[in-house]
């Protein structure tokens, strides 16, 4: 059924849309188009934020006047909820100038743009509506959301006014805690130990190093740990991601090249004894680190090799079953048999579950070696949860599809997976997910995007 909020806009004078004098000295919240629910404007008011609201169903003059906002004003962020006029308008030929700089400001600054789920997907199940209000057409709405997406603008799929008040009062509340940066490692992943010595790391550098007020926060379930970062990102900036980028590449030269290490720091504007106190520091992190990715490695192989003998022994394997089974194990947890990882191998994206591999034991071993294997690598590997192979398809999907909102998608699909995770966030996690599913299944047409949407409503207990 169409949500009732999808209606036109209907513009209201401004005199009614401002309850205050704004302040051009404080940060300014903007809301676009009716998303002034009454739980947000409650959190607005008792987090002492002012804000201001306008509608996009009008000329491009009001556009125009919104894009004045953010020079009058820190926008410090952006939250609204289009229509389908809206998205139809953002094709009008006479909107798409002042359009260009509207949304590159609005993609500047943290935001959350809630569109209608059904007007996404192009399905108007209510013939009602249809007939009153009917959607744009399918290459103007696609449009229009590329056109966001490009834009660095978050589209959040919904489908009842409670999901939007949740979600947007989930995003004001990270925003009051100066949430940079979110990560999840499951527990009893390879590594999961030294990404949180890695990650502690990181936040020592951007505080000494970087000068930046950043703390980190842990929240532990039973199956995984979710790593917050809070605090004030670099001017100009809204994460970490160039820091964590740099602070990767100055770890890997302390265990290779004290000397480029020492250029990077020198770039901070630190003194030769600071430089030459961080380098020693990090050098002997970095030698610790090498040292424990490599033990964990070889650890999780015999591990596994030892669970596959006892769950395997019943099935007679042959000796030359031995020896294949060896190095499918090799060939998916990383050895390193000459010198030592480098120590961001701690945190990078662990090689998938490859098809490859388990179509190879498909062609050499029974059916009962291919599901015990591939059950107990993927734990041995990826952690002690169990996961349904739709979510492995998901995470496979990601690292095609996810550019550089990867990360942040494999966070999400764990999220939703872990039942300890809070309901609100995953909540987010899965319209954040959806969100992709659609934009991707728009490019491939695949077929298993809706079944993964129906995985992910699954898991959500819909």
């Amino acid at each position: 059924m169409q949500d009732p909020n999808d209606s036109p806009e209907i513009p209201e004078p401004e005199s009614n849309l401002d309850e205050y004098i704004l302040d051009p000295e404080r940060p300014l919240v903007l809301l676009l188009g009716w998303v002034d629910h009454e739980g947000i404007l409650s959190s607005l008011k008792a987090t002492g934020r002012q804000y201001k609201k306008k509608i996009l169903d009008s000329r491009p003059e009001n556009w125009e006047t919104i894009t004045e906002l953010f020079s009058e004003f820190d926008v410090s962020s952006v939250l609204g909820k289009f229509s389908g006029p809206v998205l139809s308008l953002m094709e009008n030929p006479d909107y798409v100038k002042v359009r260009e700089s509207l949304f590159e400001r609005i993609g500047e600054v943290p935001n959350q743009i809630f569109v209608y789920d059904d007007l996404i997907q192009g399905e108007q199940a209510d013939d009602v509506g249809g007939r009153l209000n009917p959607y744009p057409p399918q290459d103007q709405r696609d449009a229009a959301l590329e056109f966001l997406r490009r834009n660095n603008v978050e589209i959040v799929p919904y489908r009842t006014r409670a999901e939007v008040t949740v979600l947007a009062e989930s995003f004001l509340d990270e925003l009051d805690r100066n949430l940079i940066f979110r990560l999840y490692v499951p527990s009893g992943r390879l590594w999961s130990a030294e990404a949180d010595k890695f990650l502690q790391l990181f936040q020592d550098y951007v505080a000494k190093v970087d000068r930046l007020a950043v703390r980190l926060d842990q929240k532990r379930t039973d199956y995984g740990v979710i790593y917050e970062f809070h605090g004030e990102p670099p001017p100009g900036e809204v994460s970490l991601t160039a820091e964590f980028q740099e602070f990767s590449k100055l770890m890997d030269l302390c265990a290779s090249d004290t000397d480029a290490a020492a250029t990077i720091l020198r770039s901070k504007n630190l003194g030769a004894r600071e430089i030459t106190r961080v380098l020693e520091k990090y050098s002997k992190e970095v030698r610790r680190l090498q040292l424990d990715i490599k033990h964990d490695a070889e650890s999780k192989i015999i591990a596994i090799r030892h669970r596959l003998e006892s769950e395997l022994i019943e099935y007679n394997p042959t000796q030359e079953d031995w020896t294949t089974i060896a190095s499918i194990v090799n060939a998916v947890v990383p050895t390193f048999p000459i010198g030592l990882p480098a120590p961001t191998c701690s945190i990078s994206t662990l090689p998938p579950l490859s098809n490859r591999s388990a179509t190879n034991i498909t062609y050499n071993f029974r059916p009962q070696f291919v599901n015990t294997m591939n059950g107990v690598i993927a734990e041995e590997v990826h952690g002690n949860q169990h996961f349904a192979p739709e979510h492995h398809q998901l995470l496979d999907l990601i690292r095609v599809h996810g550019g550089q909102q990867a990360k942040k998608l494999e966070t999400a699909v764990y999220e939703v997976a872990d039942k300890g995770v809070d309901q609100v966030d995953r909540l987010r996690a899965k319209q954040r997910i959806k969100a992709f599913l659609l934009a991707a299944g728009k490019k491939t047409g695949d077929m298993a995007f809706s079944l993964l949407q129906k995985y992910l409503e699954t898991q959500m207990g819909f």
